[in-house]
């Protein structure tokens, strides 16, 4: 069941965010290659016109933070625990809600990679399903660590 509703949570996310791009063709990781394509629709601050405004700054940012998450969600499945002998569901809740966790992110590290340098051979290639899949791994990832902790929390205050 908690497996149901951490694929249902990335669904959610994906359909989301496919829906909140209605129109868009591409979707430009650099500022300079979205100014460069004269999207009108958006305000762009005046470095994103300049050769060195990409997403790599930001990529390194996306990774150190998810790889955070990794690490802590995969000590506390390891390491924590309740001291009852047999575990309260909501602590096999929060496992299990945290190894999804662990399944997005590392499905969210490769596939931003992967785009990433795809992108950097054709600008074309970040259509709105990748957007969508990609940015739907990184907010399930942290959407199932928070909930994760969520249900741990109440299962030690049982």
């Amino acid at each position: 069941m908690v497996s149901v509703g951490a694929v249902a949570l990335f669904g959610l996310f994906w359909t989301v965010l496919w829906q909140s791009h209605k129109g868009a063709a591409y979707i430009y990781f650099d500022p300079q290659d979205a100014v460069h394509a004269g999207n009108g629709k958006r305000s762009f601050r005046r470095s994103a016109a300049s050769a060195s405004a990409t997403f790599e700054p930001m990529l390194k940012h996306y990774i150190g933070v998810t790889q955070l998450l990794v690490t802590v969600a995969a000590a506390s499945i390891a390491f924590g625990g309740d001291k009852n002998p047999a575990p309260v569901l909501l602590i096999v809740v929060a496992k299990l809600l945290l190894a999804w966790s662990i399944c997005y992110g590392v499905l969210f590290c490769a596939f931003v990679l992967y785009r990433y340098d795809e992108y950097s051979q054709d600008v074309k290639c970040y259509t709105r399903a990748w957007y969508s899949t990609v940015e739907a791994f990184g907010f399930a990832t942290l959407a199932c660590f928070t909930l994760g902790y969520l249900a741990w929390g109440w299962g030690l205050a049982k």
